[in-house]
This record gives C-alpha cells, sequence and structure tokens, in this order.
C-alpha cells in the first residue's frame, strides 16, 4: 500500500508539476521570439507575459508607420500591432507531445482587426526541443469602414513560419491575395497578391542572415485630394546574405515591370547591390547597439549624435577588410529613354584616419562608374531639384526680413532652367559628360590617387 501510495504521488508530481516547468520554458521561448522579431527591424513598445501552471497568455505590440485614415484615430491605436496569445502548456498538446500550444489573436490597436466571429487562425506548435511553427490561416473578409476606420476588402492570406531549436533555421512562406482599403466608396490602395518566403538563421556573429525573396503583382495607391495615383506592377526584391570566416557578403536585388505615376510609364527596371568583405563581429556589435538606441529616450539630434558616434567607434574594424560594394545592373526605361549604369566601389587598405585627408582617401579607393541618362530626363530632375533650392533661398531671406525676389511659378521654373542650362554646358566643355545623340553619359574611374573621367585625367583636390 505504501509503494502504491508513493508511486501515486510520483505520477500525479509528473502530470501537475511537468506543465509547470515546460511553462517556465515556453515563457523563454516566447521572450526568445520577441528579441528575434526587435532584431528583423520592428519595435516592441510593450509585451506582457502572464504564466500559469497549465497555461499562460501574452500579449506583445509592435510600432507601425502612422497612416491617417481619420483625425479620430489616436495615436496609439494608429501606431501599434497587437498580438494576443493564448499558451497551452505541455507535455501533452493535440498533435502528441509538446512543448506548448498558442492560439493568437491579432488586434490594431485595441480594436479587432476582424469581427468577433471571423475564423481566424494563427496557431503555433512547439515541439519539445523548442522547434515548432505557427501556421496562419486568415479567410477573406470584407470589413466595413467607420469614422476611425476605412473600408476593408481582405483577399485572405495563408501560410507558415518554422523555426529550429535555438538558433536554429527560421522559414517564412506566407501568401496575401489581395487587399483594397477604401473610404466612401473610393479605393484608396490596392495590394495585389503578395508572396514572402525566406530561410534565415543566426549566424556566428549574431546576425540574422539567408536568402529571401518578396513579390508584390500589384501597388496601387490614389491621392484623392490630387486626383494622382501611383500603380506599381510586377514588383520583386529578393536577398542573400551569408557570413564565412567572420566576413559578411550580401546581395539585393530589385525588379519592376511597370510603375505608372503623374500619367507616366516607366519600366521595365532593374537594381543589383552587392556587398562584400564586412565584418561580422562589427556588424554584430552595431546592430546590437542600434537596437539599444532604439529602447533609449532620446532627442533625434541626440540619437544622431550617438549614431555617429558609435560608426566612428566601430568605423577602423569595418574597413580593415576592404570592403566593396557593386550596383550592376542599373537600368530603367524611362518615357524619355533608358537609364543603364554600373558602379563599383573599394577600399585599399583604407582607415578611419584617412577619411579626412583627400589625397590619402583617393589613394586607397578603386571605383568605377559608367552612366548614360536621357538628356531630357536628367535636366528635368535638376531644373525640379534646383527650384525646391531657390524656393528654400527665397523662403530663408524673407525669414530673416531682408530683401527677396518676388517670383511666381512660372518665373521660379525659368530662373531654374538657367541655371541647369548653364551648370550642363560648363560639364560638357569640362568633357565631364558626353553628349551621345538623346543621351549625356559619362564614364570614370579612380585607382591609385589617379581619376579619369571620359578618358581625361582630372585633378584631385588638395
Amino acid at each position: 500500500m505504501k509503494k502504491f501510495s508513493l508511486l501515486t504521488l510520483l505520477v500525479l508530481a509528473a502530470v501537475f508539476g511537468t506543465p509547470a516547468v515546460i511553462g517556465i520554458k515556453a515563457e523563454a521561448r516566447y521572450q526568445l521570439a520577441v528579441e528575434r522579431i526587435q532584431q528583423s527591424g520592428l519595435k516592441v513598445i510593450s509585451h506582457s507575459f502572464s504564466r500559469g501552471w497549465f497555461g499562460s497568455t501574452a500579449e506583445t505590440s509592435f510600432l507601425l508607420v502612422s497612416t491617417d485614415y481619420s483625425s479620430a484615430v489616436s495615436d496609439s491605436d494608429r501606431r501599434h500591432l497587437s498580438l494576443r496569445s493564448t499558451i497551452s502548456h505541455g507535455p501533452l498538446v493535440s498533435t502528441g507531445l509538446g512543448l506548448a500550444e498558442i492560439d493568437s489573436e491579432i488586434k490594431l490597436g485595441k480594436r479587432a482587426i476582424f469581427p468577433p466571429e471571423y475564423p481566424a487562425e494563427v496557431h503555433t506548435l512547439v515541439d519539445l526541443n523548442g522547434s515548432g511553427a505557427t501556421r496562419v490561416n486568415l479567410p477573406p473578409a470584407d470589413v466595413a469602414g467607420s469614422a476611425e476606420m476605412p473600408d476593408l476588402s481582405f483577399g485572405g492570406m495563408t501560410g507558415e513560419m518554422t523555426f529550429g531549436e535555438g538558433s536554429g533555421d527560421i522559414g517564412l512562406q506566407f501568401v496575401l491575395q489581395h487587399l483594397r482599403i477604401g473610404s466612401s466608396g473610393q479605393k484608396l490602395a490596392e495590394l495585389g497578391e503578395t508572396r514572402l518566403e525566406s530561410n534565415s538563421r543566426t549566424s556566428l556573429s549574431g546576425l540574422m542572415l539567408g536568402s529571401g525573396e518578396f513579390k508584390v503583382q500589384r501597388l496601387m495607391l490614389h491621392d484623392a485630394e490630387r486626383s494622382e495615383q501611383l500603380i506599381v506592377d510586377e514588383l520583386a526584391v529578393s536577398v542573400d546574405s551569408a557570413e564565412e570566416t567572420e566576413l559578411v557578403s550580401a546581395v539585393a536585388s530589385y525588379r519592376m515591370q511597370r510603375i505608372e505615376v503623374g500619367g507616366e510609364v516607366y519600366g521595365p527596371g532593374e537594381l543589383r547591390v552587392e556587398l562584400k568583405q564586412l565584418s561580422g563581429p562589427a556588424l554584430g556589435r552595431l546592430q546590437q547597439n542600434i537596437a539599444q538606441l532604439k529602447n533609449q529616450t532620446m532627442s533625434d539630434a541626440q540619437r544622431s549624435m550617438a549614431l555617429l558616434s558609435l560608426m566612428l567607434e566601430l568605423g577602423s574594424e569595418l574597413l580593415k577588410n576592404n570592403p566593396s560594394i557593386t550596383i550592376k545592373p542599373l537600368h530603367l526605361v524611362t518615357p524619355d529613354g533608358t537609364v543603364a549604369g554600373e558602379f563599383s566601389l573599394r577600399g585599399d587598405g583604407l582607415t578611419m584616419a584617412d577619411i579626412s585627408n583627400i589625397p590619402a582617401l583617393a589613394g586607397k579607393l578603386v571605383a568605377d562608374l559608367s552612366l548614360r541618362v536621357p538628356e531630357k530626363l536628367l535636366r528635368s530632375m535638376l531644373v525640379q531639384q534646383v527650384g525646391k533650392e531657390l524656393e528654400r533661398q527665397i523662403a530663408a531671406l524673407v525669414a530673416q526680413g531682408a530683401d527677396a525676389p518676388e517670383l511666381d511659378q512660372d518665373q521660379l521654373h525659368l530662373l531654374a532652367e538657367q541655371q541647369v542650362d548653364q551648370q550642363l554646358n560648363h560639364w560638357l566643355s569640362q568633357q565631364v559628360i558626353e553628349r551621345d545623340g538623346a543621351d549625356l553619359a559619362t564614364v570614370a574611374s579612380l585607382s591609385s590617387g589617379l581619376l579619369t573621367v571620359n578618358g581625361k585625367t582630372v585633378p584631385l583636390p588638395q
């Protein structure tokens, strides 16, 4: 009888004690997930975890970009997304044995995005070793707007996030069918079929590295007040990064088929940026320090000074492996012609002390540039830039109480055109750029302290 009672006590202790122990592990795992989210760039503005014996609850809020649909919406509601989770402790879960099973609800501010009867599924299973998966199934829904929210037409979203034990792999696969936002029967924004696929893991330097691709079938933004809209078709962004022997390399590619803005059509276009020979440990410390700065209360000026101080501190280590950047190709079809170019820049023994010394800096950089731009396009861009600068100068004179020229928009535009004509003619006479049909082109290189532009050696400032 005593043996039976002891066995019974042991079984009861295992049955009732194991969930409590697993609850502690589940909380640690949840906290790790929150830290990973912060590392990805999202700002966590609040986080709570209430652990019970057989279950727990957690709520985490993430800062979002503010979108003003109504002045009646407070900043706190408009700018954050909340994830409220109900956690059932293992070892018994719906699929057998596991660490925890989690059901989550998503809210925008303090309000649920969808009505209470909406059959949303955000379900997570965590295995005993800490690995697991979160599966998301959000069926299509139409939500009528109000004074505080716009009309929503949601085409549904499915996908899953898989995560490995400890700092193992994280995989993402999500598909959004469409999302349309409107007000008073007028479409304000539309997001077509959107796909996200990625695989990443934490490197030895603490960086989240891997590969991924983001595709958007169509993006439309409509400005009702100005009767203007922006349309982007077939946008794709892919990234690939890795660390080997404490050196990080990364490649980002951007492609789009068509952009319509201001009644003009651009595209197709492609841009590829490659970074090499970056110090992994230095980037890891930079990432950690930036994360700490985000959580500190300070003014923009203080934050800028802190970032500058951080870059100066880590600059030497970032430069010591002769890092490089290559942009190839740069290609965009415009209404005025095609923009095409290539650019590369590499350090060659460069140190922080060389940066303030132009001759030393030029002697330790290797660069190549090739660029061709339609003259009409370049001219219009320069006129717009010069026009804004003239407006700024006139406004500054007025603010100081000084005499300022009174120019209407036509006069301002004409003055900007005259200044741009003078600048372009000066560049052409100096052979900094060359006219080739309807295009302006330049080819430049920097090596061993010598700058060559269009085959002509250009003296550098001393």
